[in-house]
């Protein structure tokens, strides 16, 4: 997984909604270093295309995305993305995790299209972006931010990627879903 010192310092990863570019950014000001965010590199290239009833751009140039990620992210910066496959190895892979009932109302405050809270809560559940990141890396770190403020996380993030002290959180959000019967209601909704 780790780049050696070649490549960025951390990757902040997770669905959209979890609190990474905020961590990326506090996290970077601690390391006297750059946030690099992935969607503001792609966003006006053609490399990406707007979905209007998401609300959100898909990636439609895998390879080219990843030439221009790679091309801008130097040694030490931390980078900020759910897409695991644009960013270049990190030293440290770090998976931001929240509730699926959390999520949804989190989204569904900030005035997202209710197809956009349901691919993104769904996508939570079911790993989907920890999953990748695992599959590519590894050794992946995983931090549940429901209960935690985003000075909380940062702590959490300081001791893993400034001391090398990681612990990852548990997490089953398909089975806390099904507990809760959160899973009952946004089936309901995905009908």
């Amino acid at each position: 997984m780790t780049s050696g010192g070649r490549g960025p310092k951390a990757l902040i990863t997770g669905t959209p909604g979890v609190g990474k570019t905020t961590q990326c950014r506090k996290l970077a000001q601690w390391l006297s270093t750059r946030c690099i965010t992935v969607g503001d590199i792609l966003a006006k290239t053609p490399h990406v295309r707007y979905i209007p009833e998401l609300d959100t751009y898909e990636v439609v140039d895998l390879e080219t995305s990843r030439v221009l990620v790679y091309r801008a992210v130097a040694p030490g910066d931390v980078v900020d993305t759910h897409v695991v496959e644009l960013s270049p190895d990190p030293e440290v892979v770090v998976v931001l995790r929240k509730a699926p009932d959390v999520l949804y109302r989190e989204l569904a405050e900030r005035g997202w299209t209710l197809k956009k809270i349901l691919d993104n809560v769904w996508a939570e559940m079911l790993d989907v972006v920890y999953v990748k990141a695992v599959k590519r890396w590894g050794e992946v770190v995983q931090i549940d931010v429901t209960r935690r403020t985003p000075e909380e996380t940062f702590k959490v993030l300081k001791l893993c990627v400034g001391e090398k002290r990681c612990r990852s959180d548990e997490v089953d959000w398909l089975g806390y879903a099904e507990k809760t019967g959160f899973i009952d209601f946004i089936e309901r909704l995905s009908r």
